[in-house]
Formats: C-alpha cells, structure tokens, sequence
C-alpha cells in the first residue's frame, strides 16, 4: 500500500463517486476507505472532512455525465421536502443529506432534521394526521466531543421515504458533525430550499 499525507488523490475520488452513485446508501467516508484500499492507496484522516466535501462535488460530476436524467429525480425529491417542511414547519425543519447536496438518486431518502421540546410532540403530530411510522436512533458527534443519540422516525408519502431526526429546540444552533473526524452537517431552511429550487428552474 501507497502511504500519503494530505487530501485524496483524484484517482480515489473518481472511484468512490462511482460506489456511492451505485449505490445510495453508501456515507461518503466509506466510499473513500473502500476506494483507497481497492486503490492501494492510504487516507489522510486528518482531511477526511476536507475529502467528503470534494467527493460530494466528484459525485455530482458522475451524474451530471453519465446519468443525466438523475436532475429530475434530484429536482422532484426536492419539491417532495419542499412541501414536507410547509407540513412540518412547527418544528423548523432543516433539509440535510443527499437532496440537499445534490447527490441524490431513486433510493436515496429525504432527511430533515425537526426541533422540538420533545419527541413525543412529533409523534403527537404524526398521529393526529395518521401518519404511521417507525422509530430509531441515530447516534451524532459534536465539535465538544459529546455524543448523542437522537430518535428518527421514519414512513413513507406518496412513495418517498422520509426521515425524521428529531433534536431538541436549543440544538438548531449547532449542527452535528457528518462523522466522528467530519465538518458539520449542512442544512437547509425553508427558505433555502425555495432558493435552489428556482435557481434550477431558471437554469433550464
């Protein structure tokens, strides 16, 4: 194995890209492990956060070129959160994951993050509108380095499954870390999402 120090080189980049566009439910640090081994390669840990940023736009290249007809999957999972933040807007929803950052493809799940005082409000909410739906936890890192373990529930709406990670109101003001070495978890408003939607409207 080739060992190296700084970002990943291109070559590992290319190959993770094609692994996560094959398969959708591959995190992008695991995309670069398995590439670089496959590669003979090394990582640089301490860029990993540095490399999943790079590999987000690497990906979104591979659409672009080899599955062009992924736009209108990526726009219409957009209008689908769009209108789940409209139903979900006493939480403050923050849209997060693939449909955010434009990688996502017909797997590929709407995340939002929800705040609220407690999670049983959320189900509350769920309930009243009959909405069924199945619950987990999800374990987040933080800059501090204190961990959590946050309920997400999970259905399906007119066939698009959701994801719901329900944090606690004061949490809004800090994003959880992509990994346990990653930068912060991007997200969306409301606003912003109506942003990148008629940024892509204009464009075609």
């Amino acid at each position: 194995m080739t060992y190296s120090q700084g970002p990943a080189d291109q070559s590992v980049l290319r190959a993770a890209a094609r692994m996560c566009a094959e398969d959708g439910t591959l995190d992008r640090a695991s995309a670069l492990k398995r590439a670089a081994e496959r590669l003979g390669l090394s990582l640089d840990e301490r860029f990993m956060a540095v490399d999943c940023t790079r590999l987000e736009t690497e990906i979104r290249q591979y659409q672009i070129i080899f599955r062009p007809a992924q736009n209108e999957v990526l726009q219409q999972l957009r209008r689908e959160a769009l209108k789940a933040m409209v139903f979900l807007a006493a939480f403050s929803p923050r849209l997060v994951g693939s449909v955010l950052s434009g990688t996502a493809d017909h797997d590929s799940k709407i995340t939002l993050h929800l705040f609220a005082d407690t999670p049983e409000a959320v189900m509350t909410f769920l309930m009243e509108k009959n909405i069924p739906f199945a619950e987990s936890e999800r374990r987040y890192h933080y800059r501090s380095g204190r961990q959590t373990r946050t309920p997400v529930l999970s259905f399906v709406a007119f066939d698009v499954p959701f994801d719901l990670v329900v944090f606690d109101r004061a949490a809004i003001k800090e994003a959880p870390l992509t990994s346990a070495r990653g930068g912060p978890v991007p997200r969306a408003s409301l606003a912003k999402l109506k942003a990148l939607l008629a940024e892509s409207a204009e464009r075609v």
